[in-house]
């Protein structure tokens, strides 16, 4: 487990029973599986209580990097923990760029795209508005023991 204790300007302290940094998707879904209760955490960069919760936290940063550019499609295909810092390099020596940034490059992609991030701008779309699919880990439905 990692130590997450506040936001990122440390004035709001979190609550989390727990903090997991899986560096597998195997340990992801293992994680995701046994939680009764779990929250997503990034960059931190919140200004309130949103990204805290009574369960258990977990960062993705942890999770190997990869970037798979696919010139014939025109897509990037990325793991949720990369942050923009790490990506940004990537895309600019294969000649390629993101129109849109947020203003703090630590921020994961997931994270500002969960968010609705709005970057730089007011005449750009949201962060969100270059993704074309998502691949989600989610837990098997809940089936309270049956009783015979």
């Amino acid at each position: 487990m990692t130590t997450i204790s506040h936001n990122w300007a440390e004035h709001v302290a979190f609550g989390a029973s727990a903090v997991y940094s899986p560096t597998s998707i195997a340990e992801l879904q293992q994680i995701v599986r046994s939680a009764t209760k779990l929250r997503v955490v990034g960059a931190r960069h919140s200004f309130n209580a949103i990204a805290d919760t009574s369960g258990a936290l977990i960062s993705l940063r942890n999770l190997p990097r990869s970037i798979e550019i696919d010139a014939a499609s025109k897509t990037v295909r990325i793991d949720a923990g990369i942050t923009y810092a790490e990506l940004s390099p990537v895309l600019d020596a294969a000649g390629w760029a993101l129109f849109n940034l947020p203003s703090i490059p630590d921020f994961t992609v997931v994270g500002a795209v969960s968010t609705a991030t709005h970057g730089s701008g007011d005449g750009n779309r949201n962060l969100a508005s270059s993704v074309a699919a998502l691949e989600l880990v989610t837990a098997p439905p809940h089936h309270p023991a049956r009783r015979g």
